[in-house]
Parts: structure tokens; sequence; C-alpha cells
């Protein structure tokens, strides 16, 4: 788990069949770093590094990387390779493999106009390619405070995020088959459309199932929605913020609507973990761990699958 408080960056382990956490470490002082509503670190993890991203106020993205093996965070490198481009704070980072990591973000370069860049790292997150333009909108930009959200296995690589296209805020997804080195065009996901002229400030999230198929959900209007790209979307609730990760069974989802944050795993029915807002969720063998936002503090609840 990572989180930022004012300007420190804290990273904490559970391990157990409770997922209790232990006292979270320094990871790093970030000055003005970024932290509110899902724009603070993220997190990746592979068998061999954990690899935490984080932005600060003016616009730079920066790497920490922890060598499993030995336990030492290195310092933190800069990611984007033009200073004071991703103003917005919505990145992500997912691990495909031993040490590659890949990255993306809403980036102002060239034109002051937001669009999806996107970075590789192949050596555990301490060394970043140079950053390549993932989408661009036709319309002038993407959706300006909606989070991205990165999926990624071996060469297969998903990149997430609400477009603003001919005055609709709907979710796309790009699809890179040679491990982030050149994307398909961007295809809409799901088949409605959502008119408005204002940021809803959601965007879901894109996870790989266990048999390699992406999995998305996001939210249009008051409805939070799954799908699969190509395919109808499928209703689950109503809500925000909703987010997803692969489980044993199928996708495992959690959001929150009034107030309480719920967790739903396959076809089972959604339970409630506790109140707050801004939930995330990882699974861990039979278990799934939801950990949220609740009065400045960060709440974990546990749900079996």
């Amino acid at each position: 788990m990572v989180f930022g408080q004012d300007s420190v960056i804290y990273y904490a382990t559970a391990s157990d069949k409770t997922a209790s956490f232990g006292q979270p470490g320094v990871v790093a002082i970030l000055p003005n770093l970024v932290a509110g509503a899902k724009r603070g670190p993220q997190i990746a993890v592979t068998a061999h590094y954990v690899v935490i991203t984080a932005v600060n106020k003016v616009g730079d993205l920066f790497a920490y990387s922890l060598d499993r093996s030995t336990g030492r965070w290195s310092p933190a490198v800069r990611m984007n390779d033009v200073p004071e481009i991703a103003k917005e704070g919505f990145q992500a980072v997912a691990g495909a493999s031993r040490g590659t990591f890949h990255a993306a973000w809403l980036d102002l370069r060239t034109d002051k106009r937001n669009k999806i860049v996107g970075a590789t790292s192949r050596d555990g997150g301490r060394t970043w390619s140079s950053n390549q333009v993932i989408y661009r909108s036709p319309d002038g930009t993407v959706c300006e405070c909606c989070k991205v959200s990165v999926a990624a296995r071996n060469k297969e690589v998903y990149v997430q995020f609400r477009n603003w296209l001919d005055g609709s805020r709907n979710v796309y997804l790009a699809h890179s088959t040679d491990g982030g080195k050149t994307y398909a065009p961007a295809q809409q996901l799901g088949t409605g459309t959502w008119k408005l002229n204002a940021c809803p400030m959601d965007g879901g999230a894109v996870s790989i199932s266990a048999s390699g198929y992406p999995l998305t959900a996001w939210r249009r209007e008051n409805t939070l929605y799954t799908c699969q790209p190509g395919e109808a979307e499928q209703p689950i609730a109503t809500g925000r913020n909703i987010t997803l990760t692969a489980g044993p069974t199928g996708p495992v989802l959690a959001w929150d609507e009034a107030g309480t944050v719920w967790v739903k795993s396959g076809n089972k029915p959604a339970v409630s973990v506790g109140k707050g807002q801004m939930p995330s969720v990882a699974v861990a063998g039979k278990t799934a761990v939801c950990v949220w936002e609740r009065d400045a503090k960060v709440m974990t609840g546990v749900v079996g699958l």
C-alpha cells in the first residue's frame, strides 16, 4: 500500500490472512506532493521490484524503485522528459514482467492541452524511456480531471482514460501488443454516450484477467459499468469512484456511494466495508484487500472471495 500525506510518501505491507498492515515507512519526501482525489502516489509490483510513482504541484513525475532482494529504495528519478507538464496530477503505473513497468499520465506538452503520454522502464523503475504520446484528442484535449489507468502483462499494455470528443466524456482504451512501443488507435468502451460540459472527475480502472483479456470498470452519469472491449457495457450499481482488479473467479470491484464503500466479487452480492470514499482494491489468494479514505485517514477492510 502507498499513500501520501503533506509532502511525505508512505509505504506499508500486509502478509497475514487478516491483511493487517504494518507500520508505514517513509519512502521519500517530495515537496508539494499532489495527493488528493486519486492523484496521489501510485504503486506497481512484480516478483523482483516495487515501483511507486508520484507527482508534485509544478507537474513533474517521479519514480521510486524498491529492489525486493535488498529491501532498498532507489533515489527519485524524473519520468517526464519535458519539465512541468503533468500539472493535473493524474498518473498510473503497472508492472508487466520482472523488471518492466509502464506508466501513463495526463500531459500538457507542445500545446498546453491534456493528452495521454507514457513511458516504459525495463530496469525496475530506475530509468525510463523517452516519453511517447499515446493519444491526442482531435477535439483538443482529453478529459482534464479524470484519472488514467494502466494494466500490463508481458507484451500486452492497456491504457484507459476518459476522453472529451464531440461533447461527450466517454471512456477509451488504448492497447499495445509490443510492450508499449506502439499503440493501436484508442477505442471507446461501451455503446452509450455521456454528453457533459463538465468533468466528472471519475476515470474508472482497467485490469487483466487470469486468462489474459482486459477488464474495465467506469462510470457514466450515476451508473457504474464493467465492459470488455468490443462488447456492450454491463451495469453493476450506482455510485462513483469505481475501481477493479482481477480475482480468481472474475473481477473484484470497489466503489463508493453516499459515503459508503462497497466491494463486489464475481456474481456475489456487493458488501459494505465501511464509511468513506476513494477506494482501491487488491487481491491476495482468496482475499480482497480494500483501502479507502475517511476523514483524512487511511481505512482498510478485507472480503473473502
